[in-house]
């Protein structure tokens, strides 16, 4: 009997210390379940934290844009005006020395000829050279004053210029710490899904060219996503279920980037502000573009042209610092050329945020000046992104 009532406590016992396993396990679920939501959404109010930043530093970059295009028509209006009052004061100084001359002899020079009428003729002559003289110290009066106008007006332009790049800077700086924090929740969120795009991105930097890149991407992931299945289907024949499921919403996370809304062409905008160089099929010296090139102002803030997800973030080849962000549907966008990224590989982001910025250049005419490079591709094919920028 005692040893039956023994095995009956024991068995009790453990029942309920099954069952307090049971609600431990339960509890950390819907804590996991509630600290996921509260990620998503926190992700989601930073992701549109960045997009506003991004675009208050779009609207300080333009005006920073056209307050450099008005102190360089500044700068040749005063070259213009400069070189106009050298010409004139060099015009004006050829008449100095006679007049200094009548000024210090001038009964000398008036009775010089003996004869009235060249006398009265000499008169005549020099204030007909007043007159002209007068006017002309009179204009060279006026294009002085127009000129320390300009040069004021330049000097307060400029100042405003450099507090307006210090405000890009602050802003650039701010984006860039919502940014990171919002690439830390996405990983804590979705640590496997941010293992299996840094395996693929690693695969891609050792490519030969874009083509490649896209191709060891697409490998990456599908080889991720069979091993994934095999993980989900073995564990379902050993009656597994949490593992199986894990192993699912693994699959789901990884796949989730080409789930993506894909593109629509009924919110077209340039991912960059500046001068287009070439659009997509333009005649080039390795046959027709395969993109479009921009021409952008030095430290342009480069934006993302889609909804999507980050699948490679590095420098690459020739192309400097390079994006490949899958839209979904099978839809990717390239940018190439930038000097420093916001983003890393994993990253989920919206339409319109900076994605990264053009090196600094103040070098003049187009030599050796930055440029973007846009490209589109539907799977491996490259097509025309126009309809979507």
């Amino acid at each position: 009997m005692e040893q039956a009532k023994e095995a009956q406590i024991k068995l009790q016992q453990q029942k309920q210390q099954t069952a307090n396993q049971l609600k431990n396990l339960q509890q950390q679920k819907a804590d996991a379940v509630k600290k996921a939501s509260e990620d998503r959404k926190k992700a989601e109010q930073l992701n549109q934290e960045m997009l506003k930043a991004s675009q208050t530093l779009q609207t300080t970059e333009k005006k920073s844009v056209l307050l450099a295009e008005q102190i360089e028509a500044f700068k040749k209006k005063i070259a213009l005006l400069d070189q106009k009052l050298q010409e004139e004061s060099k015009h004006f100084s050829k008449f100095l020395p006679v007049m200094e001359r009548l000024s210090l002899y001038p009964t000398d020079t008036l009775l010089a000829a003996p004869q009235s009428s060249r006398s009265t003729l000499g008169l005549s002559v020099i204030k007909g050279i007043s007159a002209q003289l007068e006017q002309k110290a009179q204009l060279i009066k006026k294009h002085k004053t127009e000129l320390d106008e300009l040069k004021n007006k330049l000097t307060e332009e400029t100042k405003k210029l450099e507090a307006l790049h210090k405000e890009q800077e602050q802003q650039r700086n701010q984006l860039a710490k919502a940014t990171e924090e919002a690439r830390a929740i996405q990983k804590r969120s979705a640590s496997a899904a941010f293992k299996v795009s840094q395996d693929a991105a690693q695969a891609a930097a050792k490519a030969s060219n874009i083509n490649d890149a896209i191709r060891k991407i697409t490998a990456s992931r599908q080889a991720a996503e069979n091993r994934l299945r095999a993980e989900a289907l073995a564990a379902e024949r050993l009656k597994n279920q949490a593992k199986a499921e894990s192993a699912r919403k693994e699959i789901k996370t990884i796949t989730q980037s080409n789930d993506g809304p894909g593109l629509s062409s009924n919110s077209k905008g340039a991912p960059v502000a500046g001068r287009v160089v070439s659009l997509w099929g333009s005649s080039t010296d390795t046959g027709p573009a395969q993109g479009t090139t921009y021409a952008p102002q030095s430290m342009a803030s480069v934006r993302a042209p889609c909804n999507g997800q980050i699948e490679f973030a590095s420098p690459f080849r020739g192309y400097g610092q390079m994006v490949i962000l899958n839209c979904g549907k099978n839809y990717r966008f390239v940018l190439a050329g930038m000097g420093a990224l916001n983003v890393g590989v994993g990253q989920s982001i919206s339409k319109g945020v900076a994605i990264g910025r053009m090196p600094v250049w103040s070098g003049g005419g187009n030599t050796g000046r930055p440029t973007l490079f846009v490209q589109l591709r539907h799977g491996e094919r490259a097509i025309n992104p126009s309809p979507f920028l």
